[in-house]
């Protein structure tokens, strides 16, 4: 957040020179109310005063410019960072079971002459203790406002619990391998790795974090009483990095709210070249502003992007015995877009590197053999690079193999290819058919472009007919809600290669909506299976 708190726009830590005007009549009444209050209990309320006060409040230069959406910084990459707490626990659940298995058994082997069945039990058992504490003690939260003092405390106390735990069971069940002396030094040994372990995260993480790349990136639609108070609440624990604000009662909004600038309409945000890089879009309008409510969803609604509500329990409140605690109780609930485990995210990711890097380095001959074979039969380079639509419609270089001649080329794919299509040469003609020209992308999915399954990504102004093809489908956008795949539930259900009418368009995006509906696992295993079948046995689509 800190690059947004730019000068020109005010400050977070001044909430009187920066009060939102809430999106309306009904917030200003409220705050006047306020000031109302106060003064009768002052004895000094006059309404013509009280009500000055608030105009005071919002008087902003009417003339001073907004922020410009080109003047605000938005991360490139953001981290999944459920995804990354899962994966840390991964590897203190791998440091801290070696550390103490090692330990364990150095301390009781050639001491009691016991099987090896007996210090394996008993290092499993600590090693599941102390990742039970950690998980107790939410030492992987690593939360943006947390200090390092208070992390180190978290480890301490979910180690030293453990290792007292593990002790003391062992008094009481006094096993005849059980060496106290052997336990509690495999205890500190484990402590003293999870510190030093624990002390790299936080230091990376916290690099990451003042770089916004660990925490969501959001952009609020509504310079409403709800975005101010979420954003005085994120000042606090930092957990989003908010960038801007958009209203389309721009006149009435302020200029910022406690730093976060209202930069413009809905169209603007349309329009903007960073919007792929945001995250979510948060709704903060009122439920009494229903039709306002409805009328921003349906704009946004056909983004890629993720999109929530402020479900602000401020309306449902009695406001003669209100609470601060009460007031500030806002959450956010999903209108659109499936949310992923950070488990599944891991597991998704850790299957995409080991699977296309296996393939990369055993596949190498074939690679080369191709790249030889269409050097040999026509002139130009080996590999096409085309421009296509990602994950959120991020734009991203594809490889594959060329198939066509050079002359002929046609990356924005205008003209897609058909059946005895001239432009296709020799060795292009196989390799579309086996579909061995797509095997460049698994550098793609090594570098996290994309994934082994997923929908197919389509070229950027990809025409279907005369018509570019998104605009023949309004869930269109919707199958970019997760990275694109080499393969998919379309493509081994039949829709495969170009598309060349809307009923086409319409079933592959269709597919591709369900397979992100139905997503695990085990549901890319079962797709990576089908495939090749499926292709040797296509002798209908057009490649």
């Amino acid at each position: 957040m800190k690059e947004l708190n730019n000068p020109s726009v005010g400050s977070a830590n001044n909430p009187t020179k920066n009060t939102a005007h809430g999106g309306g009549a009904s917030v200003q009444k409220r705050q006047v109310e306020t000031v109302e209050a106060f003064a009768r209990r002052t004895g000094t309320y006059t309404r013509k005063r009280s009500r000055a006060r608030v105009e005071k409040i919002h008087q902003e230069p009417k003339d001073r410019p907004r922020v410009k959406l080109s003047e605000i910084h938005v991360p490139a990459q953001t981290g999944n960072m459920p995804a990354l707490r899962f994966s840390l626990r991964v590897i203190d659940a791998i440091c801290v079971t070696a550390v103490i298995l090692i330990s364990i058994w150095s301390g009781y082997v050639g001491i009691n002459n016991k099987a090896v069945l007996a210090p394996l039990a008993a290092g499993l058992s600590g090693a599941i203790g102390f990742f039970g504490a950690l998980f107790w003690v939410k030492a992987h939260q690593f939360s943006p406002a947390e200090t390092y003092a208070s992390h180190m405390k978290k480890v301490l106390l979910g180690a030293a619990s453990a290792l007292g735990v593990w002790l003391a069971i062992a008094l009481i069940a006094k096993p005849d391998t059980f060496l106290p002396d052997a336990l509690a030094i495999s205890g500190l040994l484990a402590t003293a790795t999870l510190l030093v372990l624990h002390t790299v995260y936080y230091m990376w993480i916290k690099r990451q974090h003042e770089r916004g790349q660990l925490i969501p990136t959001i952009v609020m639609l509504g310079a409403t009483e709800a975005a101010r108070r979420l954003i005085e609440e994120n000042a606090r624990t930092r957990e989003l990095n908010i960038l801007a604000i958009f209203d389309e009662r721009l006149s009435r909004a302020p200029h910022n709210i406690h730093g976060v600038p209202v930069v413009g309409k809905i169209k603007d945000m349309l329009d903007w070249d960073a919007l792929p890089y945001v995250d979510r879009i948060i709704v903060t309008l009122p439920n009494l502003a229903e039709s306002r409510k409805t009328a921003f969803v349906n704009q946004v609604r056909q983004l890629p992007n993720r999109i929530a509500f402020v479900v602000d329990e401020f309306e449902n409140l009695d406001h003669v015995q209100q609470r601060l605690t009460q007031i500030a109780a806002i959450g956010t609930r999903d209108i659109s877009g499936k949310t992923f485990s950070g488990s599944a995210v891991f597991a998704k990711r850790f299957m995409d590197i080991a699977i296309s890097g296996t393939a990369l380095l055993f596949g190498a001959p074939v690679l080369v053999i191709i790249a030889l074979a269409i050097k040999l039969d026509s002139p130009g380079p080996v590999l096409f690079k085309q421009q296509r639509q990602g994950f959120n419609n991020r734009i991203f270089s594809v490889f594959k193999f060329r198939s066509l001649k050079v002359e002929d080329e046609d990356k924005e794919a205008r003209s897609q290819v058909t059946k005895g299509d001239s432009r296709v040469t020799r060795v292009g003609r196989f390799i579309r058919k086996t579909s061995l020209d797509e095997l460049p992308q698994l550098l793609n999915v090594l570098k996290g472009d994309m994934s082994l399954v997923g929908p197919r990504p389509h070229a950027v102004g990809m025409h279907t007919g005369d018509i570019e093809t998104y605009k023949l489908v309004d869930e269109y956008a919707h199958r970019l809600k997760v990275k694109p795949g080499l393969t998919g539930w379309a493509q081994i259900n039949g829709s495969r290669g170009p598309l060349h009418d809307a009923e086409g368009v319409a079933r592959r995006v269709q597919l591709d909506i369900e397979y992100i509906e139905r997503s695990s696992v085990l549901f890319d295993l079962m797709i990576m299976v089908k495939t090749l079948p499926c292709l040797l046995g296509d002798s209908e689509n057009d490649r």
